[in-house]
């Protein structure tokens, strides 16, 4: 039996789940931004309530005993639950969301993020939004540090989430005007002529212009290898070689693609695409209007930046409401 008849309180309920899914209590600690010592008081405060043991003592990594496996489901399925009512009551009421959270990789945010916000702005008191890399984002949803995420990655592997698609991103070889000139124009004069230069190999751009090399039959005779997509431009509008890039990652950077020629990867189609993911549920409508309105920053602001310089693009990238056929 419970020591008092006050159940466990959803702040502990979340300690604990931290703790369940860190290696290590200071790891904890770092994810929750709370200092080790505090961690473990409330630890040991909820093993107390709850008259149990639920860490296994000097386990590394943590190790939960039965009963604090037993709480983690339960913990996982009061805080979801709690999360959705909040939501929902919130929704119900003329003044929406107290705090909306939003997350965006940084190909999204730096060209459309203030205007997505600024279209949010009835949906909720307070918006914050949280940009980088798309690992720690991903992270920070199923963390339930964020409510919202624009994102590349489509995470099918967790049935929890839903996922809307926004827009396809087609992947566009560019190269300066001045070494255009020195090829006959062809994807494979291109890359056989003039070095390559790439995204690093350990983001994900990376391994999506690798695999498209791979599928048209080039070799990229890499000089250089960058992780910033305005270095990677400058680079390229310097005249040092060619790049895969998507078009989102030239409409971060408008300057520095004057000079540069944009031209369709063939044979074949070669895109990423963006989705609106959230927690199943817990948002009412509101991943689906933020879908929309996506859809409308691309199609009318966006992509026409560039059809001026590459008119073809107005066939290759625009928002889409099915999912990619792969």
């Amino acid at each position: 039996m419970l020591r008092n008849e006050k159940f466990a309180e959803l702040g502990a309920l979340k300690t604990f789940i931290a703790i369940a899914e860190s290696e290590t209590i200071t790891q904890a600690a770092e994810r929750l931004q709370f200092t080790q010592s505090a961690v473990s008081q409330a630890l040991k405060q909820l093993e107390q309530q709850l008259s149990v043991t639920l860490v296994v003592r000097r386990s590394r990594p943590t190790q939960l005993t039965l009963s604090g496996q037993v709480l983690l489901r339960y913990a996982k399925s009061l805080l979801n639950e709690h999360q959705q009512m909040t939501a929902a009551v919130q929704l119900a009421s003329s003044g929406g969301l107290d705090h909306l959270r939003l997350g965006m990789i940084d190909s999204f945010s730096d060209v459309a993020g203030q205007l997505t916000l600024q279209r949010l702005a009835n949906s909720a008191r307070k918006l914050s939004l949280r940009t980088g890399m798309m690992a720690p984002l991903k992270d920070a949803l199923l963390n339930r540090d964020i409510d919202l995420l624009i994102t590349s990655d489509q995470m099918q592997q967790h049935p929890e989430l839903e996922v809307h698609p926004v827009l396809r991103d087609p992947f566009v070889l560019i190269v300066a005007n001045e070494q255009l000139a020195n090829t006959d124009g062809t994807i494979r004069g291109i890359t056989e002529k003039l070095p390559c230069i790439s995204y690093n190999r350990g983001m994900r751009l990376g391994s999506l212009t690798q695999l498209i090399a791979r599928r048209i039959g080039v070799d990229q005779l890499v000089r250089y290898e960058l992780d910033s997509t305005s270095t990677l431009l400058r680079f390229v509008q310097s005249g040092q070689g060619w790049a895969f890039v998507p078009i989102m990652s030239l409409l971060q950077n408008p300057l520095l693609v004057e000079g540069v020629k944009i031209l369709p990867i063939q044979p074949g189609s070669h895109a990423r695409y963006i989705f609106v993911i959230a927690r199943r549920e817990e948002l009412g409508e509101l991943p689906l209007k933020l879908s929309g309105i996506c859809r409308e920053i691309f199609d009318d602001q966006l992509v026409p930046q560039l059809i001026g310089q590459a008119p073809w693009l107005k066939e290759a990238a625009y928002s889409v409401t099915d999912f990619p056929p792969y």
